[in-house]
């Protein structure tokens, strides 16, 4: 059976500089890797900063298929990747509850709270546009809608405007505390941080190259800090 003391350790000590890789899961879809590096003057509150490292899955729904052309005219975006945020800067507070010993002086439990601010870069993003003519398909080809029968005859780029820089999170996390040096997290972040934020803005022929409406950034932490 467990046995539970209650500010049952010695963080005299305690390092106060810590690092700590974050992995994340989120609704958007996308996973999300943070690197932090952490100061805590005292034993419950600290500041953090870190990058964050998105990758998306099945983004290609948010992102405009047809662009309206006039004729034979094509247009399309060379690579969608170029409409998301793929890099952030993360920065916070963190405020710690007293642990809760599980075993006497070795290991802890204790929630943590982190408000903070995202601020993804470059902010405002750059597209890729091909325009080309379709051209007719032969008669004697069989499979005509196998043909990719598009002339590229130029590239061209299309810059956002007026993209937020600085976006808020806020984080609850449930942090084991093992020994003096070792920390293991899983927690809950929500955010209003927009993914398709970078490119929200831009349009083609007058059509917006983002459809759908804006959503707040949620996702599930799985965490490894040593502190020094």
């Amino acid at each position: 059976m467990l046995n539970c003391h209650a500010l049952d350790i010695d963080y005299s000590n305690n390092g106060k500089i810590a690092a700590g890789l974050k992995l994340g899961m989120s609704l958007s879809p996308s996973i999300d890797a943070e690197i932090n590096l952490e100061y805590r003057p005292f034993r419950y509150i600290g500041a953090n900063v870190g990058f964050m490292f998105i990758t998306p899955f099945n983004y290609n729904k948010n992102i405009v298929k047809d662009i309206p052309v006039t004729g034979n005219q094509y247009r399309e975006i060379k690579n969608n990747n170029d409409c998301l945020y793929r890099t952030a800067v993360k920065a916070g507070l963190q405020f710690t509850t007293p642990a809760v010993m599980l075993t006497k002086g070795e290991m802890g439990l204790s929630l943590r709270l982190s408000p903070g601010i995202i601020m993804p870069f470059p902010t405002n993003k750059r597209v890729k546009v091909l325009t080309g003519e379709m051209t007719d398909v032969p008669e004697e080809i069989e499979n005509k809608d196998e043909m990719s029968n598009i002339i590229i005859s130029s590239e061209e780029y299309h810059d956002n405007s007026g993209a937020k820089f600085c976006y808020w999170y806020a984080r609850a996390e449930l942090v084991l505390e093992y020994e003096e040096n070792w920390e293991f997290s899983i927690g809950y972040t929500h955010s209003n941080f927009d993914l398709y934020g970078g490119a929200r803005n831009i349009q083609i022929n007058d059509t917006p190259i983002v459809i759908g409406k804006k959503e707040n950034f949620k996702s599930i932490t799985l965490g490894l800090t040593y502190k020094f």
